[in-house]
């Protein structure tokens, strides 16, 4: 561990060393540059990914995208396996996710797979850590994600289309095709992706024996196999619309519908031939947002309505003389309803006021249709209610507070009052350099599947609850020839009454509130800007997090070790980097990424192989270069992944790829444009 910080650290130092004699040398004229804080923001710990970060990597998922530009950990099984986002060591589950204002949690895991997100659908991505959450979700006891899709900025017609051929039969292809006039914003995006994912490792869970002729073994060694049933083909369509009216009035509305087929790989530990068993996932989402909203000088008024529908098939069989054995054959609908309204008042610089009002209706409908199951799942609606109130102030100039309450009803429970406070002091303008604290409580309700799921759901449980505190200071550099800028921040939370599935004397597992976690640590993230001259620009942003996680509950048996040892699959240190360098119309981008080992059992057992999960870096490269004519603008673009083929895993008996490629050719035609 202590080898990746220093070189990140080194890395750091000579671009900055180099930046700062370039400036010598060139004698620039140094600018300084402050700017008043937005009230909105008071107190916020709040990571955000612009659109280059977000289309960088056009093939990108979300998962992929917050793997190598921020703090959380991506519990991952691969490209186009399922992949969940954990802030500061919390589970999954503890991460609230938003699309447009609203909520994308399954009601019935409570999680967001981030590889069903194409990075290319989002336009702005923000992250809000620990209490920060509570500005824009409950049930964030690590955190918040808010995704948005935004209008299109050029006017005219225009079209985007990128094609992308790599390893292990992957296919790519990207459309974007925009219209924008005085009064109208249209965006269609389309994504096609589809591979065999079939890419060879070494299976070092696996020995094969070499027998002489008599019998005996003469030598041993690990085979080389190949990922079985890893293929995937996912469709993405999104329709984006805005209608600009008088007197501040604007609607619009997206529409995002998703099919994807997907294997679910084999483990490393599995021997079975998959040409006899079928391993297979189906789905199909459909989303959509209508919004209303009016500005003035005073007044913020806005209105949401949306809708999800969601289903999911889960195959597992056998095919034996061309009949059909079921062993799993289960099917998950899911519907639902939503609507917002929300007002913020302004009637001073030093004053802001905002409420809002928010419902869901969620009907879940789930069962299982192979012989080995035991009765029903569950058929079941529920409504929910969140309401919110803050207020923002500035006394004066250096200082800023802010307090929220928000209030949540699931069904027929009343959640406590979910409270935050925030405050922040500008110490030093020209620095912009700012000192930020926050304390939340906050609670997380049970998913519909905690409650329900049959056999094993627990009617009884209550919700999670915790307390998180934060402290942290940001600032922003800037001259002439760039800018630099960061954010530290120190927090430290305490979780109740955890929700942990464990096997009981019946053979099936099931919840309880059993656990209390303790997360505390360190996040780190900062980015510099180079302008060395007119031809050349560097840039470098890196993200550093130690993030002890430990159980502090009390031992559910005799046999349990698992008090005060660190929570399974979660990294204490992780560190990114990732510098570009622009030299006229090429590209030259380098993405790294350290984990620390990752505990699999809750006692943190070490004397068995597979009792922990080695530590590993990522190196990934890029190179692209652009083409300008009269008539269409192009690029051509090469991605090297794992650069240096390490060998690695992220879940136990999950091998990941090593190298691999892929090619992007970008074509933007000019069309002419009428105004």
């Amino acid at each position: 561990m202590k080898k990746g910080i220093w070189i990140g650290c080194v890395f750091f130092l000579c671009i900055s060393a180099n930046a700062q004699k370039v400036d010598k040398d060139l004698r620039l004229q140094e600018v300084e540059v402050t700017a008043k804080r937005p009230l909105k923001n008071t107190g916020i710990e709040k990571t955000q990914l612009d659109t280059l970060v977000l289309h960088d990597n056009i093939a990108l998922s979300m998962a992929d995208i917050l793997q190598q530009n921020s703090t959380l950990f991506i519990k991952s099984y691969g490209r186009a396996t399922e992949s969940t986002a954990e802030f500061r060591g919390t589970s999954p589950s503890h991460t609230q996710v938003t699309w447009n204002g609203m909520k994308i949690n399954s009601p019935m895991i409570g999680t967001v797979d981030f590889s069903t997100i194409p990075a290319y659908f989002i336009d702005e991505a923000n992250l809000y850590h620990g209490a920060s959450s509570i500005t824009l979700s409950g049930g964030g006891l690590g955190g918040a994600v808010e995704l948005n899709s935004k209008p299109a900025l050029d006017d005219g017609f225009n079209i985007q289309a990128i094609f992308g051929l790599g390893s292990f039969g992957t296919r790519d292809q990207f459309y974007h095709v925009t219209y924008r006039n005085s009064r109208w914003n249209l965006s269609t995006r389309v994504v096609n992706s589809q591979a065999d994912n079939d890419y060879k490792y070494t299976n070092y869970d696996k020995m094969v024996d070499v027998r002489d002729d008599a019998g005996n073994i003469i030598r041993s060694y690990h085979p080389v196999e190949r990922n079985k049933s890893g293929y995937f083909h996912d469709t993405h369509i999104m329709q984006d619309a805005y209608y600009s009216l008088n007197n501040g009035h604007k609607i619009g509305g997206s529409i995002w519908y998703t099919q994807t087929r997907r294997g679910l790989p084999f483990l490393s530990v599995d021997y079975r031939d998959d040409t006899d068993f079928t391993n297979e996932q189906n789905h199909h989402t459909l989303r959509g947002v209508l919004n209303w909203d009016w500005n003035n000088e005073l007044w913020k008024v806005g209105a949401k309505g949306g809708y999800t529908y969601n289903d999911v098939a889960y195959d597992y069989f056998t095919t034996r003389n061309g009949e059909k054995n079921d062993i799993t054959s289960s099917q998950s609908y899911t519907n639902t309803l939503f609507g917002k309204v929300n007002a913020e008042f302004i009637p001073s610089a030093q004053w802001v006021f905002s409420a809002d009002l928010t419902t869901y209706y969620h009907h879940v409908k789930s069962a299982d249709r192979s012989p080995f199951h035991i009765g029903d799942n569950f058929n079941i609606g529920r409504p929910e209610y969140t309401g919110s109130v803050s207020a923002r102030w500035r006394p004066y100039e250096p200082l800023s507070f802010a307090a929220v309450l928000r209030e949540e009803i699931y069904k027929d429970d009343v959640v406590p009052l979910i409270p935050a406070f925030f405050a922040e002091y500008v110490v030093y303008k020209p620095l912009n350099l700012v000192l930020k604290t926050s304390i939340a409580r906050n609670y997380r309700y049970p998913t519909l599947d905690d409650l329900y799921f049959q056999p094993g759901g627990n009617p009884d449980l209550g919700p999670e609850k915790g307390f998180t505190y934060d402290f942290g200071m940001e600032f922003n550099y800037i001259r002439s020839f760039g800018n630099i800028k960061g954010n530290v921040s120190f927090f430290d939370s305490h979780i109740k009454d955890w929700i942990l599935w464990t096997p009981n004397t019946r053979g099936y597992w099931v919840p309880s509130n059993v656990k209390e976690v303790h997360n505390y640590g360190i996040e780190a993230t900062m980015s510099s800007l180079y302008k060395i001259n007119q031809d050349w620009k560097a840039e470098l942003m890196g993200n550093f997090s130690w993030t002890p996680s430990k159980n502090m509950g009390e031992p559910m048996n005799s046999n349990d070790e698992s008090y005060g040892k660190q929570l399974c699959y979660v990294p204490v240190y992780s560190v990114g980097i990732n510098a570009r360098i622009r030299f006229k119309s090429w590209l030259l981008n380098c993405k790294w990424n350290y984990y620390s080992e990752r505990f699999t059992t809750t006692s943190n057992e070490v004397n068995y192989i597979t009792g922990k999960l080695e530590p590993y870096y990522m190196t990934d490269i890029s190179l692209e270069k652009s083409f300008k004519t009269k008539y269409f603008h192009s690029s051509i673009k090469l991605q090297v992944n794992n650069l240096f083929d390490r060998e690695y895993v992220t879940v136990l008996s999950r091998p990941m790829p090593g190298r691999n490629f892929e090619v992007f050719i970008e074509l933007k035609p000019l069309l002419k444009k009428r105004h």
